[in-house]
């Protein structure tokens, strides 16, 4: 199977004492990379959640937004009266030994430490903490569901690309010539040319033969080869694959530039050069593959 990284879902709950709503991003990234945007009710989830959505989105640039409309009181206030007594108290105390005849007002009260607190209705704060945790994988599934239909097409259009990088190794193949022949015949020309005597057959065929041997380009096919079928097996059985096949796209990379420095073939030259296209749209795209 392969994914993309690449992915958007939204996701929302509704009932009559609040309202949820999730968004979640996802762009290419080499490691896992969450950033949260979340209210302070359910705070806690930035370290809750992040293990069960790695598990799901597995890796890129992950945004999560999360916005909570509350309907309903979470947060009861009462007053210490008895504090309010001993307030009252000391006010009247400073009053009269002042001479003040003004009494102290409600405000006055209300602004003095402690004399106001507030109970958190906890069922309400661990209903909603499980609710909106629930709509966040909910989302990231969503999320994992796009991926999932982006990465088949990414799929398509790699094999395909990787067909025609086979099409072109056997161009390559059916191109080369016998590399020996190629350059004794070339060294007797050039002799032929200065007038040099070119009876030296011995001496031709060892300085062909170390040309030969540069210039041969059987190792290289063989190699290019194997990466392909490799790189089709990793891309038919393994999860996660991008990795592996970013590292096995550039060692066909390196083949195709071994082969151009090698060859002097006109054909041999211009495949390459159209497949080292060829693998760079891979590439680019297996940037986006989990």
């Amino acid at each position: 199977m392969t994914k993309s990284m690449t992915g958007f879902g939204k996701h929302t709950i509704s009932n009559e004492k609040y309202d949820i709503f999730i968004e979640i991003k996802s762009v290419n990234s080499k490691y896992f990379d969450i950033n949260f945007r979340l209210p302070k009710s359910v705070s806690t989830l930035e370290i809750s959640s992040r293990t069960p959505l790695q598990e799901i989105l597995i890796r890129g640039k992950v945004d999560v937004r999360i916005d909570i409309n509350i309907h309903t009181i979470t947060k009861h206030p009462s007053v210490n009266l008895e504090l309010i007594e001993e307030y009252r108290k000391i006010f009247t105390s400073i009053a009269e030994t002042a001479g003040i005849e003004d009494k102290p007002k409600l405000d006055h009260f209300l602004r003095m430490p402690d004399v106001l607190d507030y109970t958190n209705d906890d069922s309400i704060e661990e209903e909603l903490e499980k609710n909106t945790m629930d709509a966040l994988l909910a989302c990231a599934y969503k999320v994992d569901e796009m991926r999932t239909k982006e990465g088949a097409a990414l799929e398509i259009d790699i094999k395909n690309r990787i067909n025609n990088l086979a099409n072109n190794v056997n161009i390559i193949e059916q191109s080369k010539t016998d590399i020996f022949e190629l350059w004794k015949n070339k060294f007797i020309k050039r002799m032929e040319d200065m007038g040099v005597d070119s009876n030296y057959e011995e001496r031709i065929i060892q300085e062909a033969s170390i040309m030969g041997e540069k210039a041969d380009i059987t190792e290289e096919l063989t190699r290019l080869k194997s990466h392909l079928e490799q790189f089709i097996f990793i891309l038919n059985n393994e999860f996660p694959a991008g990795k592996k096949l970013d590292f096995l796209s550039q060692e066909i990379h390196r083949e195709l530039n071994t082969i151009a420095s090698k060859s002097s073939n006109n054909n041999i030259i211009k495949t390459v050069v159209d497949s080292k296209a060829e693998i760079d749209r891979i590439r680019e795209q297996i940037q986006n593959i989990i």
